[in-house]
């Protein structure tokens, strides 16, 4: 008898304990429910939404981009406003690119060009067009294929341009006859990409001290690019890349017989390409000391003149996008895109019934 009176209280002592810690379990959850509540509340990120109040304003900016000061659309996108609309026209009709509900077309392209010509992290843009971050990159990157795609078209030479005797050089006396067999110039340049520490040996630069692709370029006189290779480490020599397009890439645009391409002396001089006499006077900097003294050195010196084109092609590139002038904030497939994409929009440009004064200049 009294074996089982101890066991009724033992067995309520422990039902009464279970009670309590229920009590106690569920008090502490309800504080914990409490406190999420709260600290959502006090979280200005819980609604994204709210930080784009002015749902029209990406629009109206575009807007004022095609209608109000033509100079405010060349400082902004780099482009005159009715070179922007054709780039918008051609995007659409041919290489695939689409309105949508959410974001215009025009729309979408100024964002990208605003992106890559000034350099502007994906959250300011997103800001200045309230727009979603999310929006915005998607159509970075619509935008961006689309440009890949265009480049396949328009950097590339035109129908016989590298058979005939550019109309440039045969004006100008200084470089015809003499130089009547030139189609264009060929150089490399160096991008500064983002790479992971596997690969960052691969792509150092030296001479600059940070990563970098090696992309080769040839343009021809108008300054138009007609071949670009991207992609290269930066540790790889330029000639050695020139050697594996001129051999391996089935759109590198083979010099005809008795035409060549102007390189300089980090090239060998061989058929197809004319490099200047080494160890003779060269560089603009170096003719301060005196006008030519022989043949070699007046050679040097109209072929510097005339090979300058591709570094201006370079500048002008450059000097559009600061995208490519600065470390790059994408990984590198999407920076060898926006390399091919932004000398795409350079091409456009430059063919564009509206006269550029980047070009000019």
């Amino acid at each position: 008898m009294h074996d089982i009176t101890l066991d009724r209280i033992n067995n309520f002592s422990f039902s009464f304990f279970l009670q309590e810690l229920a009590i106690s379990y569920n008090q502490n959850l309800l504080k914990v429910i409490a406190l999420l509540i709260e600290s959502e509340c006090l979280d200005p990120n819980r609604d994204r939404q709210l930080m784009r109040i002015d749902r029209g304003r990406g629009w109206r900016h575009t807007m004022q981009m095609i209608n109000g000061h033509d100079r405010e659309c060349f400082e902004t996108l780099r482009m005159h406003q009715e070179t922007f609309q054709l780039l918008c026209g051609t995007l659409k009709k041919d290489y695939g690119l689409r309105d949508c509900r959410e974001c215009g077309l025009e729309e979408a392209v100024a964002m990208f060009l605003e992106t890559v010509a000034h350099d502007e992290v994906q959250r300011t843009i997103a800001t200045h067009y309230q727009r979603n971050q999310e929006t915005v990159n998607r159509k970075f990157h619509e935008v961006l294929d689309a440009l890949v795609r265009m480049s396949q078209d328009i950097i590339k030479p035109e129908e016989n341009e590298l058979r005939q005797v550019n109309p440039i050089l045969s004006a100008d006396r200084r470089y015809y006859p003499f130089f009547s067999g030139c189609i264009g110039a060929l150089d490399g340049t160096h991008v500064a990409v983002r790479v992971g520490s596997d690969k960052k040996e691969k792509y150092w630069n030296l001479r600059k001290q940070h990563p970098t692709m090696n992309v080769l370029a040839i343009c021809n006189f108008k300054m138009e690019f007609i071949y670009t290779y991207v992609g290269t480490p930066g540790r790889a020599h330029d000639s050695k890349i020139l050697t594996y397009c001129a051999q391996n890439d089935e759109y590198f645009p083979t010099p005809p017989e008795g035409r060549y391409f102007l390189v300089d002396s980090g090239y060998p001089n061989r058929k197809g390409y004319l490099s200047p006499y080494r160890r003779t006077r060269y560089h603009p900097h170096q003719w301060p000391g005196g006008p030519p003294t022989n043949e070699n050195e007046m050679f040097n010196k109209r072929h510097s003149s005339l090979r300058s084109v591709v570094e201006r092609t370079f500048g002008v590139w450059k000097g559009k996008f600061a995208i490519i002038r600065n470390p790059a904030h994408y990984d590198l497939q999407t920076h060898c895109k926006i390399v091919a994409a932004t000398m795409t929009l350079h091409n456009f440009i430059r063919r564009s019934s509206r006269i550029d004064k980047d070009f000019q200049e």
